[in-house]
Formats: structure tokens, sequence, C-alpha cells
């Protein structure tokens, strides 16, 4: 009898429970679905020890095998020519594989697609997040441990803010902080 197994690994762009529930729906019983943190492939590797030849494998994504092209075609083909076994993407309107492994040039056909597309998926992420963190620097978003306060530097610069001769953001700048930061600054070393 061909088993039907789920995988799920969480991520901080798929929640563990939107996985599950995508399996369940599918069929996979709860006993069979096999959970990972990101950092922690041991259900991963659990699940590959109990694969048979003829056995299914569902994921909600095909990202869930790895993050890069070359992770996923590895695995990809360790599931379905190592173990012999079907692989179901969820999320993916595709043929069912567990259906289609015998045509082994359907199988591989899809998987190029599937790894293309998951691997275009990763790229735009980091191309959205480059873009973002680039957007922030202009705006003067500062990344990173704070700035040390320069106890000499600050009271010069907190005098003339006193006096009105500098404005918050005069301040922050002469200090290469941001205005939040002066703000709290002058909070806690208010003169008694």
């Amino acid at each position: 009898m061909n088993n039907i197994y789920g995988y799920v690994r969480e991520s901080e762009n798929q929640s563990e429970e939107k996985q599950i529930l995508a399996i369940r729906e599918y069929g996979v019983e709860d006993s069979c679905i096999y959970k990972d943190k990101p950092d922690d492939l041991a259900a991963y590797h659990l699940l590959l020890s109990k694969v048979c030849p003829g056995d299914t494998i569902v994921l909600k994504s095909l990202d869930r095998l790895g993050y890069t092209y070359e992770n996923i075609l590895s695995e990809w083909q360790r599931i379905t020519k190592e173990h012999e076994a079907a692989i179901v993407v969820l999320d993916m309107e595709l043929p069912d594989m567990a259906g289609a492994l015998n045509g082994q040039f359907l199988s591989e056909l899809v998987y190029d697609v599937m790894s293309y597309v998951a691997q275009t998926r990763q790229d735009f992420k980091r191309q959205k997040q480059s873009e973002g963190i680039s957007a922030a620097h202009q705006r003067g978003v500062k990344f990173g441990r704070p700035t040390k306060m320069n106890l000499a530097e600050f009271e010069k610069v907190r005098d003339a803010y006193e006096r009105g001769a500098i404005s918050v953001t005069e301040a922050a700048a002469r200090l290469n902080i941001n205005r939040a930061t002066f703000r709290k600054w002058i909070k806690e070393n208010q003169l008694s």
C-alpha cells in the first residue's frame, strides 16, 4: 500500500499552520505530516527514511524543498529517483505527479518549470528586500547597533539646540543619529 506524507517547513513567508491546513485538505493524516523549523531538517530526514517506492510527499509550495534551484533540484531528484516517490505541490496547478510518476519525462519537465519559478520567486524577494533597504537608507534610516554617545559632543549640540540655535534635525545630523535617538538622549541626560 502506498503512503501519502506531508512535509511542512516554517519560514518567515510561510506559516506552519497554513501549510498544515492545506496538506490536511489534500487528505494527509496528521500522523503522516512531518514538520521542521527553518534551520532544522530533522523531520525531513526522518520522513525520507520512511518513504518507499510509490509513496507520495505533499508540499504546500516547492520552496519547502530548498531556497535555491540547486537545493530544490537535489531534493527533487532524491525523492523521485532515489526513493522513487512522487511529489505533489499544492500551490501550483499541475498534474498530480503521484499518478504521473511512470512518465519520467513529464515529471522532470514539470520539475524544471517549478524549480525555475521557485528560484525566480526567491530572487524577486531578495531584490525587493534590497530595494527596501536602499529606500530606507535614502530616507535616512540607520541600521545596526545604536551609535555610542560622545558626551562632550552631545553636550555642545544639546546646548545649541536648547538655545534654539539649531533644530532637532540638525542636532541629530551633527551627532550622526536620528531625531528620536537625539530626543531620547536629551530625556536621559536632562540637567538636574
